[in-house]
Parts: C-alpha cells; structure tokens; sequence
C-alpha cells in the first residue's frame, strides 16, 4: 500500500479520533498502550474507574500519562487522581488534558497506574492527524 499526506485542512486531518483501553489490576501497572500510526496531536485522555481500589493514599490512585520511544519515557503532563470512586459512576472520571502533545510516528502513549494492587479503569485518548502526516493510501 502507498503512503501519502494530504493538505493541512483534509478532513482526515481536523476530524477527532478516538481509541480506549482497559487498564487492569496491578500495582503501578502500565496500561492503555497505545502506537502512533502517523503522527497524532493528542488532545485529552480520560480514565474512569471500572473496579474501584481499596486504598486510599493519593498515591495510590494517582494515573499518569507518558510517551515511549524505545528505552526513553517522557511525560506528557498528563496525571490525575480517581480514590476510591465508585466503578461506573458517572462524572467522576478524570480528564486530562490542557494542551496538545505530540505523538510521533512508531511512538507508544501508556497510562501508569499509582501503586493500589485492586483498582481498574478504562482509559481512552482524544487525538488528531497532524495535518501533513503521512496515512496509508
């Protein structure tokens, strides 16, 4: 298949995309991988706790949000804080964002959970094309 770019106002490139993942139980698990198929602007991830945890510390629940290129994680200042909130409860996800990170090419997007052995969430990211990037023809 061929690879090609489009102009910077392509629909493919202005439209939002969305992708989610299951973070499951473990201490200071990394979850929500995530590889860059071209490169993304990304815009939010929001986590929302699917098995409540057990612990109460901040720490312990604490999500962050980083980049990973190869043996490099770089983080993307994303973090949040979801307690012992009640699974499924609506509006007490956290949403991240504040800004547009770059994710290139090949690059993974993962979430690390804090350290409560029992919690689980569901993580999702908001991203863009970024308007130029090659996509598969």
């Amino acid at each position: 298949m061929a690879v090609k770019s489009m102009s910077y106002d392509h629909p493919a490139y202005r439209t939002p995309q969305t992708v989610g993942f299951e973070i499951g139980a473990g201490a200071a698990l990394v979850g929500g991988k995530f590889q860059a198929f071209t490169t993304l602007l990304l815009k939010s991830a929001t986590i929302a706790v699917t098995v409540a945890g057990t612990m109460t510390a901040a720490a312990a629940n604490d999500y962050t949000l980083s980049k990973v290129n190869g043996t490099t994680t770089t983080s993307v200042g994303f973090s949040g804080n979801l307690g012992t909130t009640v699974a499924f409860t609506a509006g007490t996800n956290v949403v991240l964002g504040g800004g547009t990170v770059t994710i290139a090419k090949g690059e993974f997007l993962v979430c690390k959970r804090g350290t409560d052995a029992t919690a689980q969430a569901s993580v999702s990211y908001e991203f863009l094309l970024n308007p130029g990037a090659d996509v598969t023809d």
